[in-house]
């Protein structure tokens, strides 16, 4: 048997013909309409199968013109649609001379057992789609009530489905105010908070440096060894505080504040940024290699901050090394434009990388390289606050390598 099927679906043309073909039939195929009219004049098939709702020419106005044709109206026609499926479009399948109209979607062993069943109905009345063929008016009527009812249902549908997206819109719009104010009062709560730890807490600590340093200034020659090693170990308990606690404000201003976007020359801050260092530390020989012509968008004042903290580790971690080398230069990440700090410095264990960017982690020792272990936590808050990503690679012994992107 051959049969031609009709649908502007590739996969449910696909879907048919694998499943026919099982079977033993011959299939053609055709997109619309207007090409299944070409097909069906050229292949003579047994039996078309056709969807509704084609471009081109939909499948009730392929039906209408395939009557037209004394050798093809004879032809067994089945429906085969997902979107017209209403009692009216059955009547004017029917009155079109369709031998059945089947509702999308089913079963391939389903379909072929429903095709089966209407074709041996076929043959045992006797029945030949030989009825009279629809005039124009009474078909144009016909399916112009067919087409104006989908198009109310699915005005209806549109009307239904806008009004839901207003519902949606406006409970979204009262969420955002919502999360807006929630967040105003976080960073508010923020701002308390850093007034606090700038003020309220420090005023402790001040009191316990003062009386540290009375204690050893007039008490030092009465207390023993241990004494005086407690004593000093209080002191540099309260300076290792003081200095975390200017770590979490430091901290807390780089998440803060609105961000102002400009065109920035990475170079020319990266080099303003090593001649600080240079400066800070005239009898340390570090060769600085910084490239030319390096630019990103975002706030200048924020990137600084990310090129001090990073060139600033680099220049660190390479004091024990006698040929320093600290290199700022662009590169490529993920196939986005990269900026890379890399040295020749301590390096470290890469199973620890991830720990570096919390606040407060380090790999060294204060007695080996001093610091609050804050910097690399502050450059991914500011990375991340620009829509960019950090990562660091290092080995021990042979430096590190920070990449990011803004």
């Amino acid at each position: 048997m051959k049969v031609l099927v009709v649908d502007d679906s590739r996969n449910d043309r696909k879907v048919i013909r694998y499943n026919f073909e099982w079977h033993g039939c011959h299939v053609v195929e055709a997109a619309n309409g207007k090409q299944g009219l070409e097909v069906a004049a050229a292949e003579l098939p047994d039996l078309i199968i056709s969807d509704c709702l084609m471009p081109v020419m939909d499948g009730f106005r392929f039906l209408h013109e395939l009557k037209k044709f004394q050798e093809l109206r004879t032809i067994p026609f089945i429906f085969y649609s997902a979107i017209y499926t209403g009692s009216r479009e059955a009547e004017l399948a029917a009155a079109l001379g369709a031998t059945a109209f089947l509702e999308k979607p089913m079963r391939p062993d389903e379909l072929w057992d429903a095709v089966g069943r209407l074709l041996a109905a076929e043959l045992a009345s006797e029945r030949q789609a030989q009825a009279n063929q629809m005039h124009e008016e009474e078909f144009l009527r016909d399916y112009s009530q067919v087409v104006a009812t989908r198009l109310e249902e699915k005005v209806r549908e549109l009307t239904e489905e806008n009004e839901s997206l207003l519902r949606l819109n406006g409970e979204l719009e009262r969420r955002v105010v919502e999360r807006t104010s929630q967040l105003e009062s976080a960073n508010r709560d923020l701002e308390m908070f850093s007034y606090s730890v700038s003020h309220d807490l420090r005023a402790p600590l001040r009191h316990l440096e003062g009386f540290s340093q009375a204690l050893t200034e007039e008490y030092a020659a009465k207390l023993n060894t241990i004494g005086n090693d407690y004593l000093e170990r209080i002191r540099r308990s309260s300076r290792r505080m003081a200095d975390m606690l200017d770590a979490i404000l430091e901290l807390s201003r780089s998440v803060r504040g609105k961000l102002a976007r400009e065109d920035v020359d990475l170079s020319a801050l990266a080099r303003e940024v090593v001649g600080q260092l240079a400066r800070s530390q005239p009898e340390r020989k570090v060769a600085a290699h910084v490239a030319e012509g390096m630019a990103a968008r975002g706030d200048a004042r924020l990137l600084k901050v990310v090129l001090e903290h990073l060139v600033g580790n680099a220049w660190k971690f390479t004091q024990p090394q006698e040929h320093a080398v600290v290199e700022i230069f662009p590169t490529e990440w993920e196939g986005h434009s990269a900026f890379a700090v890399r040295d020749n410095g301590a390096g470290f264990d890469m199973a620890y990388a991830e720990k570096l960017f919390s606040p407060f982690q380090r790999m060294h020792g204060q007695d080996e390289f001093p610091g609050r272990g804050i910097g690399l936590a502050i450059v991914k808050r500011i990375v991340s606050r620009h829509g960019g990503k950090v990562k660091i690679e290092a080995e021990v012994g042979r430096g590190a390598t920070v990449t990011f992107t803004v």
